[in-house]
């Protein structure tokens, strides 16, 4: 297949793909169900190797409920209450509360579940499986920021050795927009484990993706595979990044290596891998056709193409027609594609000046402009200080492609409002938020701050209520941030 592509495409249209948008394709990464343990010790509750099991068990927990009167459940319900409040043996006291829990949830009866999680969080007892556990039920519930308490009390009981914890809590603050937390204890997972935890690698790479750094996620994702080689979910993401990345090539190779994987050892092709590999072959068609269309043209013509498509439209145009998840045609050639690598590989060892000369010199290879160098320039120029820099590096970015990349809007509000520049920097997290928001929520808080910060205070309290009510879709709102929405109502009244 790389020889078949590499033929039928010129040095400066080699055939490339994209995802509408890594940031809309990932934001959705949650733990939106986990699957609970049935003993009262730890089960193997990584969030997403359990969300990926949940919907089958949620299914046959409500065929169970379902089978039952509302008399007969109401009963069993009170019996199992009584049991629990009766038992002494804290272990078995455990087991029971989350059968209860279940079965509360199972019936609709969500806000008592909640109720006794948060009275078992609270608990005085040393018991790392148990608050892991209770963890686990409250991420399921949307509890976030009680999930949160809930894996920082077992870590803090194993004094930070308890790996799977750590991964859990890694996933719950990237939901909840804590980044720089979240890389934090993924790292630390992947660390107690000696770097052979392929779970937390894969959640780190979707981490990476979130904040749009693609390198990183590609380099995380191919650990997971070196250590998992069955792990579809890490097969698909690197092939999608490689080929958003400008590496068809590399990103059919990854997914054909997986199925032949599978088909020897006895097990089918997941339908994730193949529905990828589809778009794909394509996409790469799409970019074929491109290429014989504008042959006589040339560059020329493809060059006048992409001034269309960034000056005749706002970026915020762009963003709202973007699609998540379709590919489309990238043309980059491949030494442009290799001083990519070597750039990743410099700000990878920390050598930033190296790294933004080799991005400099990527990005005049493909022509003046090359999305993910110019990207990752950005964030290497604001490493060094030269924000200023940073921030014309990412407008050229949403004046071409703001619908494509709208991660990019945030990281111009986080520069702007480091340059005392707030009128620019909430007008950024305004447009981040807006086609963000519903996955990412934390952009209205960031959008709240600065508005607060250039004295529009009811424009403030608008972006803090919208948070609330985005997180109050995804489960709870966290106590803060009804602070937040009363302390800036109060200030507006006065």
């Amino acid at each position: 297949m790389r020889g078949q592509l590499n033929a039928s495409a010129s040095p400066l249209r080699r055939a490339a793909l994209t995802l509408a948008s890594s940031a809309l394709a990932l934001a959705a990464w949650a733990p939106s169900a986990l699957a609970q343990d049935a003993a009262a010790k730890e089960g193997s509750g990584d969030v997403l190797v359990r969300e990926r099991r949940a919907s089958k068990e949620g299914a046959k927990a409500e065929a169970a409920a379902s089978a039952e009167t509302p008399a007969d459940d109401e009963a069993g319900l009170e019996e199992l209450r009584a049991r629990a409040g009766a038992e002494k043996n804290a272990q078995e006291r455990g087991r029971l509360q989350r059968a209860l829990v279940e079965r509360l949830t199972a019936a609709g009866r969500k806000a008592e579940a909640v109720s006794l999680l948060r009275g078992m969080l609270a608990e005085d007892r040393f018991d790392p499986p148990f608050f892991y556990n209770t963890g686990n039920a409250l991420a399921r519930l949307g509890e976030s920021e009680a999930a949160v308490e809930a894996y920082r009390k077992a870590v803090a009981q194993r004094r930070g050795n308890y790996a799977r914890a750590q991964h859990n809590l890694g996933v719950v603050l990237a939901r909840l927009g804590r980044w720089e937390e979240s890389e934090a204890a993924l790292t630390a997972a992947l660390k107690l484990e000696n770097y052979t935890y392929a779970e937390a690698s894969y959640s780190l790479g979707r981490l990476h993706a979130l904040r749009g750094e693609a390198g990183q996620a590609i380099a995380e994702w191919e650990r997971t595979l070196r250590l998992d080689p069955s792990h579809s979910a890490a097969a698909v993401a690197r092939a999608r990044a490689l080929a958003e990345d400008g590496d068809p090539e590399a990103a059919l190779e990854v997914l054909g290596a997986f199925a032949s994987r599978a088909s020897r050892s006895g097990g089918g092709v997941p339908r994730e891998v193949a529905v990828a590999r589809g778009e794909i072959l394509a996409a790469a068609h799409v970019a074929d056709s491109a290429r014989e269309s504008a042959k006589d043209g040339g560059a020329a013509a493809e060059a006048k193409a992409i001034r269309a498509n960034a000056d005749g439209r706002d970026p915020l145009t762009l963003i709202r027609e973007a699609r998540p998840g379709s590919l489309r045609p990238l043309t980059v050639d491949r030494e442009t594609y290799e001083l990519l690598k070597r750039a990743r590989a410099a700000r990878a060892k920390e050598r930033d000046d190296e790294a933004a000369a080799l991005y400099g010199r990527a990005i005049e290879s493909g022509g003046g402009y090359f999305l993910p160098a110019n990207v990752e320039l950005s964030y290497t120029l604001a490493a060094l200080k030269r924000r200023e820099e940073a921030v014309e590096g990412l407008l050229t970015v949403v004046r071409r492609e703001g619908g494509r990349y709208p991660i990019a809007f945030y990281h111009l509000g986080r520069y702007y409002e480091l340059l005392g520049k707030f009128e620019e920097s909430a007008e950024s997290f305004a447009r981040a938020a807006q086609l963000l928001g519903g996955e990412s929520p934390q952009f209205y808080i960031d959008l709240s701050r600065v508005r607060e910060k250039e004295g529009k205070l009811a424009e403030a309290l608008a972006a803090a209520e919208a948070y609330v009510r985005a997180m109050e879709r995804n489960g709870a709102a966290p106590e803060w941030a009804h602070g937040l929405v009363s302390r800036l109502r109060e200030k507006v009244r006065n």
